[in-house]
């Protein structure tokens, strides 16, 4: 990797069998939403691409017109990985969607400190009519009870298919059992881009909010540091910010050495790491708060400026 050059982040996209990680994905890939992504798959033919996004296919990979790559694994997911960062124009972030009865705890520390690559989150998938039988189930239940303790946020899918009471008793079991992971309904597969893969840090508004047409219920804002901040209090803010908050990424300059931070905070796990550039200072955060709440969040930011 060459010196100062960013490392791409990775989402790890796990789940039993059956979950609905490829219905994530598709809708993912039609939606253009995620300009410039590498998507790394088991089998092309279980990703249901439209032939109208294909640009052109070239053994183990399919270029797509929205400037996405699909990559196949294979046999050997460090030779991917090599493949997609060495390509002329790397994606600028990765979704490798594991195998249903992948441990995706273990793939993430690969992915993680794989050369080039940086892990973003461990979004798990759980299908809201078939998790508690199959987190219950004597054969399967340890893979799948591992696969929502490694996650940073869990998926729910097919909400919109049970009762509220199952959702709830879903929703209650998983608060009980994994009490640091995030859980949001995802009904019809419907993961916002900014969620499954992160708010881009560059080229997004400067401020203000702006829920999507698609996603009403979450809440996108920014904070623009007035100056420099202070890199422990910024941790402190991070770690307080409430459940609903999933996700929060940014650029800030610190003020104790003048360069620049990597914000990142998914679920419960928050990092702040040094930046190969300071850029455009901002911090997203993605919510299912309120309006009114989230710009109370976004204020008391300002308690890590050094002024």
């Amino acid at each position: 990797m060459e010196p100062g050059k960013e490392r791409i982040p990775i989402t790890v996209l796990s789940g039993y069998l059956g979950a609905g990680k490829t219905t994530i994905l598709n809708r993912l890939l039609a939606s253009h939403a995620a300009p410039g992504l590498g998507v790394l798959v088991n089998d092309f033919g279980a990703v249901n691409i439209d032939a109208h996004l294909i640009r052109a296919t070239d053994g183990n990979a399919i270029e797509l017109s929205n400037g996405c790559v699909c990559c196949q694994v294979g046999d050997d997911l460090s030779a991917a990985l090599t493949a997609l960062a060495m390509r002329p124009e790397p994606p600028t972030r990765v979704l490798m969607e594991a195998s249903g009865v992948a441990d995706p705890a273990r793939l993430a520390m690969m992915v993680g400190h794989w050369p080039g690559f940086a892990l973003d989150a461990v979004i798990t998938v759980a299908c809201a009519d078939t998790v508690l039988v199959r987190a219950a189930d004597r054969f399967v239940g340890q893979l799948v009870r591992s696969q929502l303790r490694a996650a940073d946020l869990v998926a729910l899918t097919r909400t919109d298919l049970v009762g509220p009471q199952q959702s709830a008793r879903t929703r209650a079991w998983l608060a009980h059992t994994m009490p640091s992971v995030r859980v949001v309904d995802t009904p019809h597969g419907a993961v916002p881009p900014d969620l499954l893969l992160g708010p881009p840090i560059n080229g997004r508004p400067r401020s203000g909010f702006w829920p999507t047409a698609e996603h009403p219920s979450f809440t996108t804002a920014c904070w623009e540091p007035r100056g420099p901040v202070d890199r422990a209090a910024l941790h402190s803010v991070l770690a307080a910010l409430p459940d609903s908050v999933h996700r929060a990424k940014g650029i800030v300059t610190e003020a104790a050495t003048g360069q620049g931070l990597l914000v990142q905070k998914v679920g419960a796990r928050c990092e702040i790491t040094q930046a190969a550039d300071t850029g455009q200072a901002c911090i997203v955060l993605i919510s299912t708060g309120s309006k009114e709440e989230t710009a109370s969040l976004i204020s008391g930011f300002d308690s890590a400026l050094i002024i």
